[in-house]
């Protein structure tokens, strides 16, 4: 990513600018570019350690105060000989007895990583800024993921803090082979992003290409994190609503794709990894498999895979037929034979297909204590009014519903509703040569397209 920065006050590009001896000149400076006075969250405190003027730069509740209160009782405990002559190495050594701690010879880059939460030093003399990182995560504590819930298994998840993420990683592959890389994207955001892989299993091409498009990364702000950050990685048709990059927020599903010589790629403030390559068949892959018998697990793929094809297809195969005037064998031709109603079939299901997707909306945005009756008022109670009304015909709610349920067998979120809008489309493509007379055509060219 192009190394631009942006103007103080909006007068133009930052140059880089180096650390001085001053601590006035370099203090006047960090105040002006982080905005100090203006910004209420911008802490400056300083003071004085064995005579020489000291001053410490932070963001408010970003920093672990306690862990800050220890590293200055420890400056308290200097003597002016210990700052007699101070060179970078020995005020690392002596007087900063922590872990974490680099020092910064450019001004512009260790004000950004105190907009990141570590704390900045800065020391009359000396010509280096001490950066401490005494972060404290704003976190909450992992729990199941809402969309990939097992009976058996880990019930932890990612949280939107990307340390934490990695720690749940390394605690299931304890290889020294894996590697976390770290980079920033988005000039103003400047997340955090980690590009995962176990060095002696993935592809070196697909890791090599993968840092590339990170690196090249040109835009402003990756605040939606992850589905920002996988429309810069992953270029593909608008027009083409499947997915090309699966999403997960269990630890061991992504441990199990590292293994598999996959490439996970994390941003900080999202609990979901992306993982690089996918097939067709990875978005029908459960976490559940993983925990049963071989029996009952392949039972339960091939019933996955036939309600998504359900899914797909039902409502309008069962229009195709219903247009050709076609015969089911024996008790089966019932279903093409549905209520005559003032409303053309086709409508019925365009209409059902836009209640399923309203209803889905109204229980997703909804309060917990309205989902329960909000989806029975909808589901049932609205249904058998319309049915009643001789509005809708019962076959055609009925098949609209079991399409509807085939779409969450898929355990993705994105690949189900890409199956969703693909019905959609076979449906108007259908209807759309039912005016011709060739509803059949118009059925084959909506399964030959994707």
């Amino acid at each position: 990513m192009p190394t631009i920065k942006y103007g103080v006050h909006g007068k133009g590009p930052v140059k880089p600018r180096e650390v001085s001896d001053s601590l006035d000149e370099n203090l006047r400076w960090v105040k002006r570019y982080l905005g100090y006075k203006e910004s209420f969250d911008i802490l400056v405190r300083e003071f004085e350690v064995a005579g020489r003027r000291c001053a410490m730069v932070a963001v408010d509740s970003f920093i672990d105060s306690t862990v800050l209160t220890l590293i200055m009782r420890q400056l308290e405990s200097l003597t002016v000989k210990d700052l007699e002559h101070p060179t970078m190495n020995g005020l690392l050594n002596r007087a900063l007895p922590y872990v974490e701690v680099s020092p910064v010879s450019e001004l512009d880059s260790a004000a950004d990583q105190v907009l990141a939460g570590p704390a900045a030093l800065l020391v009359d003399g000396v010509s280096h800024v001490v950066v401490v990182d005494v972060r404290k995560y704003p976190d909450r504590n992992p729990s199941e993921p809402s969309v990939e819930r097992v009976l058996r298994g880990p019930h932890d998840g990612f949280v939107e803090t990307m340390v934490f993420n990695t720690i749940l990683i390394r605690r299931r592959l304890r290889d020294p082979n894996l590697r976390i890389e770290s980079q920033e994207v988005g000039r103003r955001s400047k997340s955090d992003v980690a590009l995962m892989y176990i060095k002696d299993i993935a592809d070196d091409r697909l890791v090599r290409l993968v840092r590339e498009r990170l690196k090249a990364i040109d835009g402003d702000a990756m605040t939606m994190s992850e589905k920002a950050l996988q429309e810069w990685l992953l270029k593909k048709p608008w027009w083409n609503p499947f997915p090309n990059g699966k999403f997960t927020e269990r630890p061991d599903v992504a441990a199990e794709h590292l293994t598999e010589g996959h490439v996970l790629v994390m941003i900080d403030t999202s609990p979901n990894a992306l993982i690089l390559p996918v097939t067709f068949f990875s978005f029908l892959q459960s976490a559940e498999e993983y925990h049963e018998d071989v029996m009952i697990g392949t039972y339960l793929k091939w019933v996955r895979f036939f309600g998504v094809a359900v899914s797909w297809v039902l409502p309008p195969l069962w229009y195709m037929l219903l247009s050709m005037h076609a015969h089911l064998p024996g008790k089966l031709d019932i279903l093409l034979k549905p209520t005559t109603t003032s409303i053309p079939i086709f409508w019925q299901l365009v209409g059902l297909e836009i209640g399923v997707d309203l209803l889905r909306l109204a229980l997703t945005f909804s309060p917990d204590p309205l989902t329960q009756s909000m989806g029975f008022f909808g589901a049932i109670l609205l249904g058998n009014v319309a049915i009643k009304a001789g509005l809708i015909d019962s076959e055609a709610m009925v098949l609209v519903a079991v399409a509807a349920v085939g779409t969450f067998t898929a355990p993705d979120i994105d690949f189900g509703m890409a199956i969703r809008l693909m019905r959609a489309f076979l449906l108007v493509l259908t209807g759309a040569f039912t005016l011709v007379a060739l509803p059949w055509l118009g059925f084959a060219l909506g399964l030959a397209v994707p």
